[in-house]
């Protein structure tokens, strides 16, 4: 046989002297092969070669494909939309007893309207007790003011028995300063008088001392020439002094009407320094009063204002108070929880701690709302915002996250393009609407996504205890 002629040597591998014999081989001698063998010994058909070399080829380029390629890594994070401004609370200025309750929970309200009106019996109380002490006050002001610039008090409503009881107090005020005024001005008249007569006696007596002088000169000269009489000299002279007395009389009586009419004008300077220092003082304790009424006032017509409780956005009713007409509600208490309309919204997202190393603010998002499928409505477009800087407990979450024990970071979205398509008329953002935001954090490649687990896997297997 060919086998036993073609004896191989040591060195030669048996595959290769198998390959020669078979190359060797005649064809009919495989026609009388077993179909074994045949198939066995047959050549590989070409298209299993190039379906193996194609296989590979397409691994290859896969692999320099995953490795060259770079994609969106995103962080998922589940949230809620909610307003740019927070809910409305509506509560009520002071304890009061409801009297009607106006809304209910889910119904759509306009600025300005009514949704509940409390008791007003004490607060009407307060407001006119208040007027009329601002009243009051109003009315001496302005008659301690005509005093003050010496005019006479007009009441402007003479309905108002406040302001005619302050004219009737204006006039016997004036009555009795003009009373005492006229005393005062007659005794200081009396006084001038009384000086200008005494003045006017001192002039005649004293005319009279120097016609006395005259005389008494004469009857001296007539006693030294011994032809008067000594007795008519010591009479004369008797006179002139006489007259002399009378003249410093006439003058003590002047001193001390000087004296009367200067005590007169002090009596009146202080009399009306008196008067119009009262009338200040008065003034001032009627303006503290009156500004402290009228801030009273304003306080007292701004709890009369709150008994209707109104609604001061247009917004949606969220909560409503267990409360019922009769009950009594207390100062602060929350009565109702409206949501703005009308406002900007944005989605509150609760970031997982693996995700918040590579989530910075003006990071881009992708939004999908649960209530309208993104496959058939489109996403909305957003930004971050604000992130919390510290966690918070799981359960402290709102409705539309995944409960877990595990602390989450808020983050606040705003919300870019909300132009989805495919929508209903009556389509609208609603806050508490749940929300998967798709925050991109950055690019990686695709092989990272095979590599990754791997190496983990490496660096963290068999080292358990």
């Amino acid at each position: 046989m060919t086998t036993s002629r073609h004896q191989p040597s040591d060195s030669q591998p048996r595959a290769q002297i198998v390959q020669l014999s078979l190359r060797k081989r005649p064809a009919f001698i495989s026609e009388f092969q077993p179909d074994a063998i045949e198939v066995e010994e047959r050549a590989p058909p070409r298209v299993a070669r190039l379906t193996l070399y194609l296989i590979m080829l397409l691994i290859s380029a896969g692999i320099a494909w995953a490795c060259l390629t770079e994609i969106d890594e995103v962080a998922v994070s589940r949230g809620k939309l909610i307003t740019t401004q927070p809910n409305i609370v509506v509560q009520p200025l002071e304890s009061s007893v409801i009297q009607s309750i106006t809304v209910t929970v889910g119904q759509s309200v306009t600025a300005g309207q009514t949704l509940a009106v409390l008791d007003p019996t004490f607060t009407e109380a307060d407001v006119h007790q208040l007027k009329v002490k601002l009243e009051t006050a109003d009315a001496m002001v302005n008659r301690l003011e005509a005093e003050l610039s010496d005019r006479i008090y007009v009441p402007t409503d003479l309905s108002n028995p406040r302001q005619v009881v302050e004219a009737e107090l204006a006039a016997q005020r004036k009555a009795f300063r003009d009373s005492r005024v006229r005393n005062l001005t007659e005794e200081i008249s009396r006084a001038e008088a009384s000086i200008q007569k005494s003045r006017e006696e001192e002039e005649i007596t004293r005319d009279r001392l120097l016609g006395i002088k005259e005389v008494e000169a004469m009857r001296a000269t007539l006693l030294a020439h011994q032809t008067g009489s000594k007795l008519n000299l010591l009479q004369t002279r008797d006179a002139r002094l006489d007259i002399e007395g009378a003249i410093t009389r006439l003058q003590g009586s002047q001193i001390e009407a000087k004296h009367e009419l200067e005590k007169a004008h002090l009596q009146r300077q202080e009399f009306l320094e008196d008067f119009r220092r009262t009338t200040l003082e008065s003034l001032v304790s009627a303006r503290e009063r009156q500004n402290e009424a009228a801030e009273e006032l304003k306080k007292a017509e701004l709890r009369r204002r709150h008994v209707t409780l109104i609604a001061p956005a247009n917004a949606i009713v969220l909560e409503v108070a267990q409360r019922s007409v009769g009950s009594v509600v207390r100062q602060a208490e929350p009565l109702f929880t409206l949501v703005p309309l009308n406002v900007p919204m944005e989605a509150e997202v609760f970031i997982e701690p693996k995700d918040i190393g590579h989530i910075s603010p003006n990071y881009t998002a992708r939004i999908k709302l649960d209530a309208f499928p993104f496959q058939k409505h489109g996403t909305v477009s957003g930004l971050v915002r604000t992130i919390s800087q510290d966690s918070f407990p799981s359960d402290t979450r709102q409705s539309g996250a995944q409960s877990s024990d595990r602390l989450f970071y808020r983050a606040r979205l705003s919300l870019d393009d909300t132009n989805l398509r495919n929508l209903p008329d009556s389509f609208r953002l609603l806050p508490g609407m749940a929300v998967q935001a798709e925050i991109q954090v950055g690019r990686r490649t695709v092989i990272s996504y095979f590599l990754y687990p791997l190496l983990r896997g490496l660096d963290e297997s068999i080292r358990e205890r």
